[in-house]
């Protein structure tokens, strides 16, 4: 099978031909979903850090720094840029450390699911055409890419079982 590469060759190998389709995916498929009739959009980084503090409860910025495998100083900035928008909150550590910890207010926790349900209802329209089995078989395989990939760089993500 012939698949697109990056510089508009054909190949045959399926690793090239992915790195390739993760590119076109990850530059915006559902990033930047259109706000289906709201009066915002969250922007990416306030997106995951929204969904991390969710999934994992309150976290330091250097919990989410060694979480996401980037500098303490960028998630500094995206933890401060989601402060402004009223979407993260500081507290004290729950557990009496000197460490602050952050987690999403109300409105980022109605943001958040918000912008999910934004980007399901894109994603129903891509795939409108498509077996409820195709759209599962997908979502299974990018579920065993992205827990590889934590994997690999020691990174999970904390998801419901």
């Amino acid at each position: 099978m012939q698949i697109s590469r990056y510089d508009g060759t054909m190949t045959t190998a399926p690793h090239e031909a992915f790195v390739y389709e993760h590119m076109l995916l990850s530059r915006g498929a559902l990033q930047g979903t259109p706000a289906h009739g709201r009066d915002f959009a969250i922007d990416r980084s306030a997106t995951v850090l929204l969904a991390r503090l969710e999934a994992s409860g309150p976290m330091s910025v250097g919990e989410l720094a060694d979480a996401f495998g980037l500098d303490v100083s960028t998630v500094h900035r995206q933890v401060a840029a989601a402060m402004k928008a009223g979407l993260i909150e500081r507290l004290p550590d729950p557990a009496g450390g000197p460490a602050r910890k952050h987690r999403p207010t109300p409105l980022g926790s109605e943001r958040l699911h918000e912008e999910f349900t934004g980007r399901t209802q894109v994603v129903e329209r891509v795939t409108a055409e498509w077996s409820d089995d195709d759209v599962a078989q997908l979502t299974m395989l990018l579920r065993r890419f992205n827990e590889d990939a934590e994997a690999v760089r020691g990174q999970p993500w904390p998801r419901p079982e």
